[in-house]
């Protein structure tokens, strides 16, 4: 079931997913569980990973206009509670 509760778990025992590997583990769609990590990331407790799209290397942030780029997985991770 796609909440918030079932991607903290998600995350907190796989360290790191995709959009479209959480999506299919939580039986939704790759829209719904980006927004979803975006909930999470907005409390700082997931963090999106940009990564080199291809060639060009500047990545996710850096409008990369490869053709790889239209291909490259967006991956987030989860971030550790520091038990502050």
């Amino acid at each position: 079931m796609a909440t918030l509760s079932a991607v903290k778990h998600y995350m907190e025992d796989h360290h790191r997913a995709t959009v479209e590997d959480l999506a299919m583990r939580l039986e939704t769609t790759p829209e719904a569980a980006r927004n979803l990590l975006e909930m999470w990331r907005a409390k700082q407790r997931v963090r999106f990973i940009p990564s080199a799209c291809g060639s060009c290397g500047k990545g996710a942030f850096g409008g990369c206009s490869c053709p790889a780029a239209a291909i490259v997985p967006d991956v987030y991770e989860w971030v550790a509670d520091d038990g502050a």
